[in-house]
C-alpha cells in the first residue's frame, strides 16, 4: 500500500454524504491507505445520516474518540505514520477551538500536535461564508442554517495559521491527495 493518511470526521452533517463519497473515490483512485478517526459527535452524526456502516465497511481502520489522546492519533502523526491529517467535514466548534489554540478533543489535539512537527493539516470547515445556507437532512428535507460572522472569522483565523490549509470547497480534497500520491 502507498501513502497513508489520517482522516478526521467531526459532527458536521452538512456535506457529510459528499465527504464519504469523496473518501471512497480517493481510496479507489489512488494508491493510499485512509485511516478514519471520528470525534464522538462524528460517529453520532454518521449514524444519524445512516453512513456509519458504510464508512466502517469501506475503510480498514475506523476509530472513535474516547478522549483527546485516545486513540493515540497525535503520536502516530508526530512519528510520521501519516503523510497528512485531513479533517472533513469540520464543525464550527472544532474550527473555533483550533483557531483559539484549544486542543481538548481527539481532532483538535491531534491537529495541534501534527502542526508542531510540520505534518500538514488540511481542513474543510462547513461554515465558511456568512449568511444562510440550505443543507439536507437524512430524510431528504431541506434545513436552513445561518452561518454566523464569528464562525467565518474563526475560519479566517485558521487560514493565517502556520501548518494548516483551509479548503474552500469539498472538491479540493482530491487535489490534496494528488499532490502526495
Amino acid at each position: 500500500m502507498g501513502v497513508r493518511i489520517a482522516w478526521g470526521i467531526t459532527g458536521a452533517g452538512d456535506v457529510l454524504g459528499e465527504t464519504v463519497a469523496i473518501m471512497k473515490e480517493v481510496l479507489k483512485n489512488y494508491d493510499m491507505e485512509v485511516h478514519v478517526y471520528l470525534s464522538k459527535e462524528g460517529e453520532t452524526v454518521l449514524k444519524f445520516y445512516k453512513l456509519f456502516k458504510e464508512v466502517k465497511e469501506s475503510f480498514p481502520k475506523v476509530r472513535t474518540e474516547k478522549g483527546p489522546n485516545s486513540p493515540f492519533l497525535s503520536a502516530k502523526l508526530q512519528l510520521g505514520e501519516y503523510k497528512l491529517f485531513l479533517i472533513a467535514p469540520a464543525t464550527a466548534n472544532t474550527v473555533a477551538k483550533m483557531a483559539h489554540g484549544i486542543a481538548d478533543s481527539l481532532i483538535t489535539n491531534s491537529a495541534a500536535q501534527a502542526m508542531k512537527v510540520d505534518v500538514p493539516v488540511y481542513i474543510f470547515p462547513v461554515d465558511q461564508k456568512e449568511g444562510e445556507v440550505i443543507t439536507k437532512l437524512p430524510d431528504g428535507r431541506d434545513l436552513k442554517v445561518r452561518i454566523r460572522k464569528e464562525d467565518v472569522e474563526n475560519v479566517e483565523r485558521l487560514r493565517r495559521m502556520r501548518g494548516i490549509t483551509v479548503l474552500g470547497q469539498i472538491g479540493e480534497i482530491e487535489e490534496v491527495v494528488k499532490k502526495i500520491c
